[in-house]
């Protein structure tokens, strides 16, 4: 949603025009990003034989948008827009007819597409065991005092506790970390699932590689 305000001399026209500019740059990194631009921007020169005279347009052109808005909103300008960059997806456009004492008329544009609910993944921690000293770690858990720690524990589950945060700090000792960013382009039907059968398939693959024994080849 836009506003320009009207009688805007060039230097805030120029503002407008680049800060919305920026907006769709960042937005249109997205090959699939279908952006709705609509509002009032106040543009006297936008009639529908010279609408290309406008700065504003020819920039919004220039991103790929198409606007609707055909028949004048106010006397007979057309001051309020329409745009898309995805013009196959609109089924109808236009302007109704004057709302009580409203001096513009309104627009209206629909549009056929499906939203797609975007999950922004989140960075997280994973065991770096190519890295992990597991001859120290063997020998840490072994002189690890866990009988000590379970007789010590008032109850099962604080036994459990226990024993378990001790080999965490254990393994964070001796084992590193790295932090993984997933990528925001996963698709919806690649799951953490289906990510931990590929793992385990190339991990038969390449035990079948170093043996070439055949019942290893079987999930």
């Amino acid at each position: 949603m836009c506003y320009l305000p009207p009688n805007s001399n060039s230097l805030l026209k120029q503002k407008f025009t680049d800060s919305l500019s920026t907006v769709l740059a960042s937005l249109l990194v997205d090959p699939d990003c279908c952006v709705l631009i609509i509002g009032d921007f106040n543009d006297h020169s936008v009639f529908k034989q010279i609408q290309l005279q406008s700065n504003l347009f020819r920039t919004l052109s220039a991103f790929g948008f198409h606007q609707f808005i055909d028949t004048a909103t106010r006397d007979r300008v057309i001051l309020d827009w329409a745009l898309t960059n995805v013009p196959s997806a609109v089924l109808s456009h236009g302007v109704r007819d004057h709302i009580n004492n409203l001096d513009h008329k309104p627009i209206f544009i629909e549009l056929n597409f499906s939203l797609k609910h975007h999950v922004v993944s989140k960075p997280f921690f994973v065991w770096d065991y190519n890295n992990g000293d597991f001859l120290g770690l063997n020998n840490a858990l072994h002189v690890t005092p866990s009988e000590f720690i379970i007789m010590n524990s008032p109850s099962v589950n604080s036994a459990l506790s226990n024993i378990t945060n001790v080999i965490n700090q254990t393994l964070q000792a001796y084992i590193p970390t790295k932090i993984v960013y997933p990528s925001n382009k996963t698709k919806p039907w690649f799951t953490r699932e289906l990510r931990l059968l590929i793992r385990k398939r190339s991990g038969y693959y390449k035990r079948w590689l170093k043996t070439k024994n055949k019942p290893q080849t079987s999930i």
